[in-house]
């Protein structure tokens, strides 16, 4: 999943997560179908050159994936109603996944968005 977001690859999505997967989003968008969800990572792409996430650790229990990462990349498009700063952000976040049948049903992600959108102010 890493690779297919960095790589702008959404097949790579789209064989990952099933047609009606769930995101919960604390402090970050919720999206109520895969197609959201693919949406709101190519509005990360439009707004942030560069965009990638970066894993620091997973664990799982075979049903559950805990996953911590990073988002980063540099504000080139409006984003979270912020004009471009070309600012380089960065977001840190908590996602813990449900998987059925090897692939992605739910997912329940905590993040600095605060953090973020001071990132994204901040000129």
């Amino acid at each position: 999943m890493e690779d297919g977001f960095n790589q702008q690859n959404i097949s790579v999505v789209e064989a990952s997560f099933t047609e009606d997967y769930v995101r919960h989003g604390y402090g970050g968008p919720s999206a109520n179908s895969l197609a959201e969800h693919i949406e709101s990572l190519k509005n990360y792409h439009s707004a942030l050159t560069d965009a990638r996430f970066e894993i620091q650790q997973m664990v799982s229990d075979g049903e559950s994936v805990a996953v911590r990462y990073i988002l980063r990349g540099v504000h080139t498009g409006t984003f979270m109603g912020v004009e471009p700063s070309g600012n380089e952000v960065e977001r840190h976040a908590v996602a813990i996944f449900t998987i059925r049948n090897n692939k992605v049903v739910e997912g329940h992600i905590v993040s600095d968005s605060g953090g973020l959108l001071d990132q994204l102010q901040n000129t």
